[in-house]
């Protein structure tokens, strides 16, 4: 499945005219997806205890009311007519047909997307206007939607006292009707505010997009497990001092040298791989109750079983210097010396896959998927 672009655009010029600079309008971008989600379905969804869903109510006055599942049945029923929106995250990782639509998208780097998020929303339900920090594909699936946008808000004040982020102040520069198979680009930073026309239902394509704060604490637990125990402040050489409270530049030099391993490329890529990879906290693989063996599990595939990513998994992969790779699997890294490029791009990029794996038949290769079976991070299918 592809995106069908806006005649004259290709790929290479949207993303260096338009990807994290200014919003597009698609029409028709995504006619030939089918949809595979029903209004009660998504709603069954939300019933899940470890499906992370939410319910933005629209009141009189501007008044709004946030609540998060899992819902019950008498929840939905007790819902006026209008005003309400229902938003499910992750849905891709819980219905592998919705996950198809990652698919239209395969321009991007794979670990960079975070999760196809579906609402639906009766008419008039809306969250509000709102800037997101991240990049977004919003796609219309059954029903209208009107959205208006303002590219360059000139303040970002919020509405006080909401349990919802809603803009004080928005101005709309350009709004459009969204019908199916519609797409709507915007770059973070661009106010936005959606409304349902009638019942509707939106399939929005979010990528990662994490916080320099997130980033840093992150990378700084990384490097906290990985220091040496014994690892203490020493003085440098000392003289008789004339000004005992001064703290002399190479006191300070001493006390900072062990910073010097945050400019380690090496170990920045280790922790970069790792990190965007890594699970959402409620999103948990179970390990295999009975661990495989090497040569079991090679039995298994070439008698036709076939392995197939686990929904939750998320898989990437780089170069490690000098001549290896790494093969990064929800927040771990596997250290690799004898695979290829294709071979590790065949992994990350297949959700199931046979005996084509198997090749070469390296021993590394072999480890390695045993590992990732036991781990639960591939499934194994019988035949």
């Amino acid at each position: 499945m592809k995106l069908s672009l806006p005649k004259g655009l290709s790929v290479e010029r949207f993303l260096s005219d338009y990807w994290q600079k200014r919003p597009l309008l698609m029409r028709g971008a995504l006619r030939r997806f089918d949809f595979p989600l029903t209004p009660e379905e998504l709603a069954g969804l939300a019933c899940e205890e470890e499906v992370e869903s939410r319910l933005v109510q629209q009141h009189p006055q501007n008044r709004w009311s946030l609540r998060h599942g899992p819902f019950t049945e008498n929840d939905f029923l007790a819902l006026p007519e209008n005003h309400w929106t229902l938003l499910v995250q992750d849905v891709d990782k819980h219905l592998p047909a919705a996950a198809r639509l990652l698919q239209a998208f395969d321009f991007l780097p794979s670990w960079r997307f975070d999760d196809v998020m579906v609402s639906y929303a009766v008419p008039g339900g809306s969250v509000g206007p709102h800037i997101d920090t991240y990049d977004v594909f919003l796609v219309q699936g059954m029903g209208g939607r009107r959205w208006k946008i303002q590219s360059h808000p000139r303040r970002r004040d919020l509405l006080p006292d909401l349990p919802v982020r809603i803009l004080a102040e928005f101005e709309a520069e350009s709004e459009w009707v969204l019908e199916e198979g519609d797409v709507l680009y915007l770059p973070p930073g661009v106010a936005h505010w959606g409304v349902a026309e009638t019942a509707t239902m939106n399939w929005s394509v979010g990528l990662q997009a994490p916080s320099h704060a997130v980033l840093l604490d992150s990378f700084a637990q990384f490097l906290l497990e990985r220091m040496e125990e014994n690892g203490h402040y020493r003085d440098p050489p000392l003289h008789a001092p004339q000004a005992p409270g001064f703290v002399s530049a190479a006191a300070v030099a001493r006390g900072t040298a062990f910073l010097e391993q945050v400019d380690d490329p090496a170990l920045q890529q280790e922790w970069f791989g790792r990190f965007v990879t890594e699970l959402k906290p409620h999103l948990q693989i179970e390990p295999l109750r009975q661990p495989l063996s090497p040569q079991r599990l090679a039995h298994r595939i070439e008698k036709g079983a076939r392995l197939r990513r686990h929904p939750f998994a998320r898989f990437a992969w780089s170069h490690r210097p000098p001549d290896g790779h790494w093969l990064f699997a929800s927040g771990e890294a596997h250290p690799l010396e004898s695979v290829t490029d294709e071979w590790l791009e065949q992994l990350c990029a297949t959700p199931s896959l046979g005996k084509e794996l198997l090749r070469p038949q390296a021993p590394e290769i072999l480890r390695l998927l045993t590992d990732l079976v036991n781990q639960g991070q591939l499934e194994l299918l019988a035949p």
